[in-house]
């Protein structure tokens, strides 16, 4: 049934008319720091086979070399942690990207939990742990959204996607989802980042509507509303996606 449902799913969306997938290639996006600790520690690997990680208590952002203007879907899959390598700080999400100082970035952290003894987590600058969304406009920090409560687990890999629909974002990670209405950043790149955590990312996808795309100028220009392509992603990768549960 669940096969029958994501082969329905991904026939509607292909039917979708107005949507298109812009090519993507990690082994040309930015390599710069983390954005929130500001630090580029160890390498990103895996790069041409489209599944960037960063190995060991490392810290950075891998930015898109495209550049998108209004309604888009990013999403894919993120691993925090690997047999070689168990650590608890920060995976996340970058999208709106301008620069260090201006973009919105969702991090999300393991333990930490408020008022324990726990082993600590690397904090956002903001002091923010656990699931929390960011907004950095010249370069001030401030929290759009926050769970304090809510970690990663160990050996899970969590669906997620960031879209926007005129003023609206949608936020989906693992199975945690929630709206906003913000445009402080309409436009911008998308992109990955770890804080002293390492983390495997695979399958990312970036799907426009009505895009007119040159590889060779990687600008999305866009001038219809996504519509339906973001409902459909989003049931697709519920679909797919491994459940997230509130450690006790």
């Amino acid at each position: 049934m669940k096969k029958a449902l994501v082969g329905f799913l991904l026939v509607l969306v292909s039917l979708t008319a107005n949507a298109a997938i812009i090519p993507i290639d990690t082994s040309n996006w930015l390599q710069l720091a983390g954005p929130s600790n500001d630090r580029n520690t160890g390498a990103w690997v895996g790069l041409k086979g489209q599944k960037p990680e960063k190995k060991g208590n490392s810290s950075g952002s891998l930015v898109s070399d495209f550049y998108l203007h209004g309604d888009f879907i990013f999403s894919g899959f993120a691993t925090p942690t690997s047999t070689e390598f168990d650590d608890n700080d920060i995976i996340g999400l970058v999208f709106g990207w301008q620069d260090e100082q201006n973009h919105y970035r969702l991090g999300w952290t393991q333990t930490q939990r408020p008022g324990t003894d726990d082993d600590k987590s690397t904090k956002d600058i903001t002091g923010r742990t656990g699931l929390f969304l960011i907004q950095e406009f010249e370069g001030v920090s401030s929290t759009l959204f926050n769970i304090a409560d809510l970690f990663w687990q160990d050996d899970f890999t969590y669906a997620f996607e960031i879209s926007r629909q005129d003023e609206l974002l949608n936020i989906l990670f693992g199975d945690i989802s929630f709206t906003l209405d913000n445009t402080t950043f309409v436009d911008g790149r998308v992109g990955v980042y770890t804080e002293s955590q390492t983390a495997r990312f695979n399958q990312l996808n970036v799907i426009v509507p009505d895009t007119v795309f040159d590889p060779a100028n990687p600008v999305a220009k866009i001038s219809e509303p996504i519509g339906m392509a973001v409902f459909l992603s989003g049931l697709l990768l519920l679909c797919a996606a491994p459940r997230v549960s509130r450690k006790s």
